[in-house]
C-alpha cells in the first residue's frame, strides 16, 4: 500500500509565472530490494516535479522505530531498502535525468554503524579492538553494530560508546546527512535486475558523501520511464565509508527531478554551489581505484569540451593543473571535482541556459 497526497506547486520565474509542477507526497508502506525496470512504479512523475517521501534505514526501520524486514535477515532478503521506483514520463534511453536534492532532514534519535572500520583498508594484521559490541543491540543476530544517539536539534550524532571504551572525551560530531542510495533502473531495460547493494554507471548504492541537501545528481537513463530509486541515509559519512556503511538512520527526503532530452552520460555526476563531480561509480569488491580514476578523469575531460565549450587544449590545462580527486569507497569509487571558480558560467549547471 501507498500512501499519496499531490498538490501544485506554481514555481515563479522573476515576475513571471513559469509553468506548472506537482508536489507528490509519496509514502510507502514497502520497499524494493533492487534498481529494476520490472517492479510497479509507487508513482508516475513530469520532469519538473518535486517528490516528497521517507526512506528507511538499511535495516528497514522507519522513522517510528518499525522494522519492516525480518532480522536476521532471510534468503532472498538482502541490501538497503529503496523507495520507489519513480517512473518519469517522458524519458527514454539517451536522456539524461537530473535530480535536484531540495531536502534531506534527519527525523529520529537513533543511528548505528559497525564497531570498527574494515580490515581491508587498513594494513595487514593491523590490531583491532574486539569488535563484539553485544549481540542484539542494534539487530537481532548482529553483535558488531553500535549505536548511535541523534540530537535533532543540535543536528549532532554521538557513538553510545560503553564505560570501557572511552578516553574521557566527548564524540559529538556535526551531522552532515546523506543518500547512499540513489540510481535508475540499469541496462538493458527490462532484462538485467540488480541488488541495491552495488554500484554502476546506474548510480544504484553510490555511498558518496556529497549527496546532500542542496546538490544536484545527474543519471544516464536506460530504461523508458527511467525508473528512479532513492533510500539508504546517512547521518554522516566520512570518505571512502570505512565503516562498509554510514550512520545508518531514516530520513524525510524531498527532490526534484528535470529531464533533459538527448544528452546522454557515460556515468554518474553532481553538481554544487563548487563544483562539477564526474563520479566513476563502480561495484565495491569487483573494482578498483586505478579504473575509477581512468573514467572519472575521461568523464571530465569530455563534460568540459562538449557541455563547457571548453577547447582540448584548455580542458587539459585545468584536468593537470587544479582537478581535485576524493574516494568515494575504498574498493574503487573515485569522483573527480572541478571547482566552479576556474569554468565559466555556462557551464555552472548542466545544459547551460536551457
Amino acid at each position: 500500500m501507498v500512501r499519496r497526497i499531490s498538490g501544485v506547486l506554481a514555481l515563479l520565474a522573476g515576475s513571471a509565472l513559469s509553468a506548472s509542477a506537482a508536489v507528490h507526497e509519496v509514502y510507502p508502506e514497502h520497499h524494493s530490494p533492487v534498481f529494476s525496470a520490472e517492479r510497479e512504479p509507487i508513482a508516475h512523475i513530469r520532469s519538473g516535479d518535486t517528490v516528497k517521501t521517507r526512506t528507511w534505514d538499511s535495516g528497514g526501520k522507519d522513522r517510528d522505530g518499525v522494522w519492516h524486514i525480518e532480522h536476521p535477515y532471510r534468503y532472498p532478503v538482502k541490501g538497503n531498502p529503496l523507495m520507489g521506483p519513480f517512473h518519469v514520463e517522458g524519458a527514454e534511453y539517451g536522456d539524461t535525468l537530473e535530480v535536484h536534492i531540495d531536502k534531506i532532514r534527519l527525523n529520529r534519535k537513533d543511528a548505528y554503524t559497525t564497531f570498527a572500520v574494515q580490515p581491508g583498508i587498513l594494513n595487514p594484521g593491523e590490531k583491532i579492538h574486539d569488535t563484539n559490541y553485544g549481540m542484539g543491540r542494534v539487530r537481532p543476530g548482529r553483535a558488531t553494530l553500535i549505536p548511535w544517539d541523534v540530537d535533532l536539534e543540535k543536528k549532532t550524532v554521538t557513538p553510545r560508546l560503553r564505560p570501557q571504551d572511552k578516553s574521557g572525551w566527548n564524540m559529538e560530531l556535526p551531522a552532515r546527512p546523506m543518500l547512499g542510495c540513489i540510481g535508475v533502473a540499469p541496462a538493458p531495460p527490462g532484462y538485467q535486475v540488480r541488488t541495491s547493494g552495488p554500484s554502476g554507471d546506474y548510480g544504484g548504492n553510490i555511498d558518496y558523501n556529497d549527496i546532500v541537501e542542496g546538490a544536484t545528481v545527474l543519471l544516464p537513463v536506460f530504461a523508458p520511464g527511467a525508473y528512479l530509486y532513492v533510500g539508504d541515509g546517512h547521518a554522516l559519512q566520512g570518505d571512502g565509508e570505512g565503516f562498509g556503511a554510514g550512520v545508518e538512520t531514516s530520513m524525510d527526503v524531498e527532490f526534484t527531478v528535470k529531464l533533459h532530452k538527448g544528452k546522454r552520460l557515460r556515468i554518474p555526476r553532481l553538481i554544487n554551489d563548487e563544483y562539477l563531480v564526474s563520479i566513476a561509480s563502480q561495484p565495491e569488491f569487483n573494482s578498483n581505484m586505478d579504473i575509477g580514476v581512468r573514467s572519472a578523469n575521461s568523464d571530465m575531460l569530455n563534460w568540459l569540451q562538449d557541455d563547457c565549450g571548453l577547447t582540448s587544449p584548455e580542458a587539459h590545462m585545468l584536468l593537470g593543473s587544479v582537478v581535485e580527486h576524493k574516494i568515494v569507497t575504498y574498493y574503487g569509487s573515485i569522483a573527480t571535482l572541478m571547482k566552479k571558480k576556474y569554468l565559466p558560467p555556462r557551464c555552472h549547471q548542466f545544459g547551460g541556459d536551457e
